[in-house]
């Protein structure tokens, strides 16, 4: 590969651009802005284990897994430099994402290196690392005024270098298997058995678990591996309380776009895309997009809907202007955002709070006796497209994508998970598949009576 890089004929010519980005410790509204705004513009995403491919669904990059966990290495280090080199060589806008910040324990240093031997143009987007993550979510401050002056970051290996500065706080990264090398090592170093000490687990996620103990009781304890973890140690950590802000919110496992009800306040919302898999029956997609004439209608039930559609459109060699004469309606406000990322506002949203109100609304639009083309998911949603038909409308479904979970999406830990949102009947058969039952402490709500009864045939709920 790197041979490759070296004797590209016009690489000096068509080199791209390359953000070192960080992603934040893990709940994905961590994100900053400058880091949206980058992966938007991006032409190809390559991002670490840390970083849940569910945050990288509304961008339309192609997305290359990088990830890296103690032996088991996806790409090496000197692997994931020469494809970032390699794509920037292409002249792409390349995002190198990274879970926490570049520069805190993130290899950050030697891939900008690398850019720097290529002459390659980069810039470096900070990210909240784990340690700022941890402490907010758990209310341990790293800092107290009385309690805590200083605080070090650390890693917790390799064992035969672990570090224990003499500073109030110390945070250790990377201590899945050797918490209790570091608590000897730092005990070695004279810290007081008494001295207060956290383990963070999933920190800022919605299975963050939090151990707290003294750094004696600790060292007793069985040998445990925690993954991924934070080790904090300081007597600040007496500021902690069981029922913290972050623990208090219930987590709802959400299969669509949530309801208002769902407020950030009170719920932490856990996504389970089951709408996200691509596909289509082809064959139809090009009659319809050669036959686009024939309708008066687009209608897009969700964003994903949009999404394929227009990926479709394009690749047969048309674009917006090709659908100036159809009334272009959206059912809800994603579907809507993304017409509008591909330059067209909805001439109807309806945000509709369930299908039977669809042709209701449809009707008060003036929208009778239409040729509708319904782009959706291999399923045809029939209560939808009845809805539709009502006012003598024809309705033409047409499958743009496949309904399934997508590859490489991490199994929900249901021990953490409060209620269960469904979407649809679909949503329910795909969640199905992944699990065989729900947990009776789990409340179930469907958004539907056809979904309650899929809820019902499926879990006997």
């Amino acid at each position: 590969m790197t041979d490759s890089i070296h004797t590209e004929p016009q690489a000096a010519a068509k080199r791209g651009y390359v953000y070192i980005a960080g992603a934040g410790p893990g709940d994905p509204e961590l994100l900053t802005l400058k880091a949206d705004r980058a992966l938007r513009e991006a032409d190809v995403i390559l991002f670490d284990d840390l970083v849940l491919p569910q945050m990288l669904e509304p961008y339309k990059a192609e997305k290359i897994y990088t990830g890296k966990r103690k032996d088991s290495h996806h790409f090496e280090q000197e692997e994931i430099n020469q494809e970032i080199v390699r794509h920037a060589l292409l002249g792409r806008t390349v995002v190198r994402l990274k879970g926490g910040d570049p520069f805190i324990f993130g290899r950050g240093g030697e891939e900008i290196d690398t850019l720097r031997q290529h002459g390659i143009d980069y810039e470096i987007i900070p990210g909240i690392t784990a340690a700022h993550g941890a402490s907010a979510y758990t209310e341990i401050p790293l800092t107290m005024r009385k309690v805590s002056s200083s605080v070090a970051f650390c890693t917790g290996h390799p064992i035969s270098q672990i570090q224990a500065p003499d500073t109030d706080t110390i945070v250790y990264y990377m201590v899945a298997s050797s918490v209790h090398d570091v608590l000897d090592a730092v005990a070695a170093k004279g810290r007081s058995g008494s001295t207060m000490v956290a383990v963070v687990q999933n920190a800022t996620r919605y299975n963050q678990k939090i151990f707290t103990g003294t750094l004696d009781e600790f060292r007793k304890r069985e040998r445990a591996v925690y993954s991924p973890a934070l080790l904090i140690i300081g007597d600040n950590i007496s500021q902690f309380i069981e029922q913290n802000w972050y623990s208090r919110k219930k987590k709802v496992l959400m299969t669509g776009d949530a309801p208002k009800k769902y407020t950030p306040a009170d719920y932490i919302t856990v996504p389970f895309p089951c709408q996200q898999v691509a596909g289509a029956d082809l064959g139809a997609v090009k009659a319809s997009i050669e036959g686009i004439d024939q309708f008066s209608v687009l209608f897009f039930q969700n964003r994903f809907a949009v999404r394929y559609f227009f990926k479709y459109l394009f690749e047969h060699g048309r674009d917006v202007r090709h659908l100036a004469h159809l009334t272009i309606c959206a059912s809800n406000r994603s579907a809507a955002t993304e017409l509008q990322e591909h330059g067209i506002i909805a001439d109807c949203r309806l945000e509709a709070e369930t299908p039977t109100s669809i042709g209701e609304m449809l009707r008060d639009q003036g929208l009778t006796g239409q040729r509708i083309l319904l782009p959706g998911a291999e399923h045809v949603d029939e209560l939808a497209a009845a809805q539709l038909r009502e006012g003598g409308n024809e309705v033409t479904p047409l499958a743009v994508y496949v309904h399934g979970a997508q590859d490489h999406v991490e199994k929900i830990d249901l021990e953490f998970i409060d209620e269960i949102y469904f979407a649809s009947a679909d949503c329910v058969k795909k969640f199905r598949e992944m699990y065989e039952t729900v947990p009776p402490g789990i409340l179930i709500t469907p958004a539907d009576e056809r979904t309650a009864e899929e809820v019902r045939q499926q879990f006997g709920r």
